[in-house]
């Protein structure tokens, strides 16, 4: 039987990028590292986890309120995913469904209401006190200064923010069951192009249950989430750049590398 290190070094090896790769087992904690799992890469999205999460650390101590009501201006809009960049301005949500679309749809101008409500040092100095240093945040999104080093993830902190948080081992119990509880509706995770259910990953017993957290630019593709089957289970962190793919499509080669690598993954730590 082909071990999962060997499977994921194939498939680095048809890569035309850079792949790292960081999963740990629910049941028997074993972890799987590969490639460039302790290297820095342009986090993309994946570093909303890092703002959800000190969001939630400041609700938790009461410096904010998710009921806190954000009013939508019209110089806040800006381009990439999500929904309100198309909103009227003047609109008001609370800090609770801003946090909800910066994850689910990974809307860009709700997560700059976020980053406004807990400060990019902030972020930071959380992952600095959780030993995650490699996790920064440093402009918001589409407003980082031309020639300044870019948002960015280590695949291995990025999987061990997230393993903590399964594991309940930040914040408390209920914060991180209301996180993953938003994780769990993501639209379009890529680990689920290649498990079993397929589009249905939310409807068990049909296929898994997927918490996730995507990132995309060009030349990267990312996922960091966990996966439950049943009583099994694992937390993973999928990581490419410099992939020779820049097509924005669904067959994108580095998003069909995370799927692949994750369904390594997954048959190694569940079927």
């Amino acid at each position: 039987m082909t071990s999962p290190t060997d499977a994921l070094a194939r498939l680095a090896e048809s890569f035309s990028g850079t792949i790292g790769v960081w999963a740990r087992d629910f049941q028997t904690g074993k972890v799987i590292q590969f490639g460039a799992a302790e290297e820095s890469f342009p986090s993309a999205s994946t570093i909303k986890l890092a703002i959800f999460y000190e969001l939630m650390r400041q609700a938790g101590e009461e410096r904010l309120s998710l009921d806190e009501m954000r009013e939508l201006k019209a110089e806040e809009k800006v381009p990439g995913c999500g929904v309100l960049r198309d909103l009227t301005p003047g609109i008001r949500l609370p800090l609770r469904d801003l946090a909800t679309l910066m994850m689910t749809i990974s809307d860009n101008t709700a997560s700059n209401m976020c980053i406004d409500a807990v400060g990019i040092e902030a972020v930071n100095r959380a992952m600095d006190d959780l030993g995650l240093s490699g996790l920064r945040l440093r402009f918001k999104f589409f407003r980082a200064l031309p020639g300044h080093p870019v948002n960015s993830a280590v695949p291995a902190q990025l999987g061990q923010l997230m393993d903590r948080i399964v594991r309940h081992e930040v914040l408390t119990p209920a914060a991180c069951e209301e996180m993953l509880a938003v994780m769990k509706r993501v639209q379009c995770p890529f680990a689920a192009r290649y498990l079993p259910g397929g589009a249905q990953y939310d409807r068990p017993p049909e296929g898994p249950v997927i918490a996730a957290k995507f990132g995309m630019i060009t030349g990267c593709r990312h996922e960091v989430g966990a996966i439950w089957k049943g009583d099994r289970g694992f937390v993973y962190c999928v990581m490419t750049k410099d992939c020779q793919d820049e097509r924005p499509v669904e067959d994108n080669e580095g998003l069909l590398a995370v799927g692949r690598a994750v369904k390594i993954l997954y048959d190694c730590f569940v079927a």
